[in-house]
């Protein structure tokens, strides 16, 4: 199971968002399209985190360069704007799931299937705790 984090700008979420997939067992985490404070100096403290815990750190310009070099077997697209709810069954070792910092822009929509993971309104860090405790 592959967990992309794409397009962040904030430090401190990119940070918790590798603290939390980190905390559930991840050894990839994976982050496309950094910018701002989250390129800056999130980066440099998810290096270390994933360096703390024996773990692997991919990090991308794009999203399509992340899918490119993973290769996952689906692609889903974790968005409140998805009119579908990721099924239980939809959680699975070879597929990708991209959480987004900012919403998804048309050409990263036709990279996967979008999905909610309910309930919708919560935030990311949340929605990737959810993902890990319905596996």
């Amino acid at each position: 199971m592959y967990l992309i984090f794409h397009n962040f700008a904030s430090q401190i979420k990119l940070e918790e968002m590798a603290r939390t997939a980190l905390a559930y067992g991840t050894d990839l985490v994976v982050v496309s399209k950094a910018t701002g404070m989250a390129a800056q100096a999130g980066i440099p403290t998810v290096s270390r985190l994933v360096f703390e815990k024996g773990g692997r750190l991919l990090v991308t310009h794009s999203l399509e360069e992340a899918l490119e070099l993973l290769k996952p077997e689906k692609v889903y697209l974790i968005t409140d704007l998805a009119e579908e709810e990721l099924k239980p069954e939809e959680i699975e070792e070879g597929a990708a799931y991209v959480f987004f910092g900012n919403y998804p822009v048309k050409k990263e929509e036709e990279l996967g299937e979008k999905r909610y993971i309910s309930p919708k309104g919560v935030s990311e860090v949340a929605q990737v705790c959810l993902l890990f405790e319905r596996k």
